[in-house]
């Protein structure tokens, strides 16, 4: 199974775009792009990244391992996830709590029972009984439609290769949605991602506001494996 991300279907008024709150939301303008690299084969489990608009003001996301969701806020980066892996303190500790063990590999990767790259997932049952859990964690996040530009959900094809705000660049720099999603998929397996690169663009009132003329990117993450298992 792959990483999923996501967005409720749910009808998005054009007025978005100025600010104004609203009762109903098109995501007509959404870009949507999903590429796969060279996976050596699917495995028995997946990660989730899902996010609720609520009267076009309130967004609520939800996550469950390294999917992530970013918010862009005048031009810069907001993480709305943290990735669920076992470098994290207290999710380290959980899975010690739970009777897993965490383990490194020789790029220094830490993975629960020496095989698994997160610490919480959908599926995987067999590491269920030592820590890995579906339980998400949460985050709600008021929106400014006059300083807000977009929603961007990720999963690790991308995020191994790009960073936050490098993918808030690029995005920013194209004329659509559609556009930005494609461009961003392309150029993570044009920079050596082995793994699904999928994103989901979701424009917010502030789309096209904050032009930016950075393109450069940290490359060093290319020489690590970003997939699920050790």
């Amino acid at each position: 199974m792959r990483e999923a991300v996501g967005v409720t279907n749910r009808p998005v008024d054009a007025s978005i775009r100025y600010g104004k709150p609203i009762p109903k939301v098109s995501l007509s303008r959404v870009g949507c792009s999903s590429l796969i690299g060279q996976l050596p084969g699917m495995n028995p489990g997946t990660t989730a990244t899902v996010a609720l608009l609520r009267d076009g003001i309130e967004l609520v996301v939800g996550s469950v391992g390294d999917s992530r969701a970013m918010l862009c806020r005048k031009g810069k980066a907001l993480k709305l996830t943290v990735d669920h892996t076992p470098d994290r303190k207290d999710e380290k500790e959980r899975v010690k709590k739970s009777g897993g063990f965490i383990t490194w590999n020789s790029l220094g990767q830490p993975n629960v029972n020496g095989r698994l790259a997160m610490t919480r997932s959908i599926g995987d049952f067999d590491l269920k009984s030592t820590g890995v859990i579906a339980e998400p964690e949460t985050k709600r996040v008021s929106l400014h439609h006059a300083h807000d530009s977009f929603l961007a959900l990720t999963t690790d094809g991308i995020n191994f290769i790009m960073n936050s705000q490098e993918i808030c660049n690029v995005i920013n720099q194209c004329h659509d949605p559609k556009e930005a999603a494609q461009r961003i998929s392309d150029q993570s397996l044009q920079y050596g991602s082995e793994d699904n690169s999928t994103i989901i663009v979701v424009p917010f009132g502030a789309w096209g506001k904050h032009k930016s003329s950075d393109t450069s990117f940290s490359f060093s993450r290319s020489v690590v494996s970003s997939g699920r298992w050790a």
